[in-house]
């Protein structure tokens, strides 16, 4: 058993380190990061989050289809650019 809390210890202390190379203060700092996500995490309602991304994957479904819109339309204008480079130039009548 002594052997066994040794080599919990251990690999305790190693984890510790690891942590601290990433810069937290230890095992400890990281659990103090930890606390002040999930206090800062607590004032935003799961509601609010689920109407949030509602309202991005609405937004999302306009933007594609005025991508499509203004593709078609860019696909038209080169389409009549086209015909005007081939078809004779018309002018207005003089007054």
């Amino acid at each position: 058993m002594r052997r066994q809390t040794e080599d919990v210890i251990r690999y305790y202390a190693e984890l510790d380190r690891r942590v601290a190379d990433t810069g937290m203060d230890g095992i400890t700092g990281l659990l103090t990061v930890s606390q002040h996500v999930e206090t800062a995490l607590a004032v935003v309602a799961p509601q609010e989050l689920e109407w949030m991304v509602r309202e991005l994957h609405m937004l999302l479904a306009r933007l594609v289809r005025m991508d499509s819109q203004l593709q078609e339309l860019r696909g038209l204008k080169m389409a009549l650019s086209d015909e005007g480079d081939s078809a004779p130039v018309r002018r207005p009548p003089k007054v």
